[in-house]
């Protein structure tokens, strides 16, 4: 886009983006701060605003798990599994 008249009040400024010459009523500010002409603003991607869940938070307190009280027999069955 050329820049043919003058606009009282108006300055020159450069697109940060593709480096050409605008007046500075022409660029707009970008969601990432640069100032950009008409051609070369885009908007935020939509992924960039997704709030992610927080972990859930641990107990105030806790206790350690008990130990695991096994009950094994103490016989041995003699009969069993003896052929005569």
């Amino acid at each position: 886009m050329a820049i043919t008249k003058l606009v009282i009040g108006d300055w020159l400024a450069i697109c940060d983006v593709c480096g050409f010459r605008f007046h500075a009523s022409q660029l707009q500010k970008r969601w990432d701060g640069l100032m950009v002409c008409k051609e070369d603003m885009e908007s935020r991607h939509p992924q960039d605003l997704l709030h992610v869940p927080r972990p859930e938070q641990a107990p105030p307190w806790t206790r350690p798990e008990p130990e695991d009280n096994e009950v094994t027999p103490d016989y041995v069955a003699s009969t069993v599994g003896v052929q005569e």
